[in-house]
Parts: structure tokens; sequence; C-alpha cells
């Protein structure tokens, strides 16, 4: 080996150790040398404490939390005054989400949000931990229903999809629910948006009070009838409009079979005027609330 390959040969080596480093990683370790220490500083935690959430923290970055994420969430956690096990738990839960390659978005969002609100710490330990359940029963779901023919054109669509399954799961809609809904898009050769969007409209339904029984049945009909994703929307804006008016999400549900208003699709473009046309654009879509990523 010559004099020039010997000298090259360890910057060659330290170039390739930096584009094997994810760049998260690279990013923790310019913006946090000495990991989260700072941030713990102003804490009550005691000496102890703070060096075990730090490590967990470092940890939690480097299996691919985002350093921001970690460090909003200890500095609500400390404003709040939470216990350093009640930490830990918001940090397994966001490293183990993400170790086993499910959406860590509506987890880290649901910590965060939960903390800035005020909610008690344990609680939004309890929900996040139950989230992140959910999203592990519903990839298996979605990835079914992908394998069965209903292809993601962009990538993020199994993401979206698997968001709204477990949001579903959540809402107590039953897995065999969200199946048949799957089971309704595929037949009509639909797409795994209109998937998304059906489970997102039944959530939405039983969020609002309805039974998630009746919930599944009435989108599920509306996808066997051809419904597009805007006809479900027309669906939540009309059930929207009724629940504003004092109706029981229930008994829109009702009115919706007597008046027939799911014989054809289309109603998006109907404008469902009956009962809709001093609340147009009042619907709050089929979202469950909050920012999920």
């Amino acid at each position: 080996m010559t004099k020039t390959n010997i000298t090259l040969w360890p910057m060659t080596l330290v170039l390739l150790l930096l584009f094997a480093m994810p760049s998260w990683t690279i990013a923790a370790e310019k913006i946090y040398p000495d990991g989260f220490s700072k941030v713990l500083e102003t804490s009550t935690l005691s000496r102890t404490e703070q060096a075990e959430v730090n490590a967990k923290a470092v940890n939690a970055v480097s299996a691919g939390v985002p350093p921001e994420d970690v460090e909003v969430i200890l500095s609500r956690a400390i404003n709040r005054k939470t216990d350093a096990g009640t930490i830990n738990r918001f940090l397994d839960t966001s490293m183990s989400t993400k170790k086993e390659g499910l959406p860590l978005g509506p987890v880290v969002d649901r910590i965060e949000q939960g903390l800035s609100k005020g909610v008690p710490p344990e609680r939004i330990a309890a929900a996040s931990e139950r989230l992140a359940a959910k999203l592990a029963e519903a990839r298996p779901l979605v990835d079914s229903l992908i394998r069965d023919g209903m292809t993601p054109k962009r990538s993020a669509e199994r993401e979206e999809a698997i968001k709204s399954s477990a949001r579903a799961l959540e809402k107590s809609i039953p897995a065999e629910e969200l199946k048949g809904m799957g089971t309704a898009v595929r037949d009509k050769r639909g797409s795994l948006p209109l998937f998304t969007g059906a489970v997102d409209t039944a959530t939405y339904f039983a969020g609002s009070g309805m039974p998630a029984a009746t919930a599944s049945r009435l989108v599920r009909n509306a996808v066997d009838k051809g419904y597009s994703t805007r006809d479900l929307d027309s669906m939540v804006k009309h059930v929207d409009a009724e629940v504003k008016r004092g109706t029981r999400a229930e008994e829109a549900a009702a009115k919706m079979d007597r008046e027939n208003m799911q014989n054809e699709p289309g109603m998006d473009r109907r404008d469902m005027r009956s009962g809709m046309m001093n609340n147009r654009g009042a619907g709050t879509g089929p979202g469950m609330g909050g920012h999920m990523r």
C-alpha cells in the first residue's frame, strides 16, 4: 500500500461511518453533545434520576425518535413536575413504536399535546401506550388489504390507513367491522384512501355518540353503493348539521335511513339541501381532532 493510500484510508473510513449514521443521530450529536442534561438540570429530579432519564432520551434518539420531539416531551414533562418513572414511560413508548416500524407521529403528538393541555401525566402515559397497541393491531389489518390487491399508490397511504384504523379501534369499532369495510372497498375496486376515508367517517360517527355498530353499518352500506370519499364527507356534514340542531347522532343515522339518503352516490353534488342550507361548511370532517402526523 502506498503512502498516499495509507494517508487517505482513515479519512475514507470516517466518511463511510458518517454516511452510515442515521441523519437524526448526527443532528442529535450536533444539537445535544451532552445528551439532554441541560434540559434536565432545570427539573426537580435527583441527579440519579436525571442521569437515568438522559440515558433513556439519548437511546430514544438513537432508535429514531426525532431529537426535537424528545426535547419537547422532556421540557413539558419537567414543567409539569412529572416523575422520572412516567417520563421514562413516555420515552419507552415512543422508542418501541419507532423500533417496531409503526407510525410514530400519533404517539408523540398524544404525549406532547396531553402535557400541553394539563392532562395528568399518568393518564397520558396510559393513553399513549394504548394508542401504540392499537397501531400494532391495525398494521396487519391494513397489510392484509394491501396483500389482497388494495395497493397504495404512495407510501404515505399505508401509514394513513394504519393511523385511521388505530383511531377507529380506540373508539371501540371492532377489527371485524374494519375488515368488513375493507372488503366492501375492495369489492368495489376502491383505493386504500377510500378505505381510510370510510374508517375516518365511521370513527367520526362513533365519536359523535353513534353506537359503533350503527356507524360501521352506515358507512359499509354507503361503500357498497359506490360512495366516494367526497360522498362520505357529505354524510359527515349531514350528521354534524343534525347534531348541531340537537338531534342525537343515532337518531340522525336513523333519519338518514328513513329518508333513503343512501340510494345512490353523489350526495355531495346535491349538497344535501335538506337541513344543510344554514350549515354549509360547518362540518368538522371525518377527522378525530388534533394534529395527526
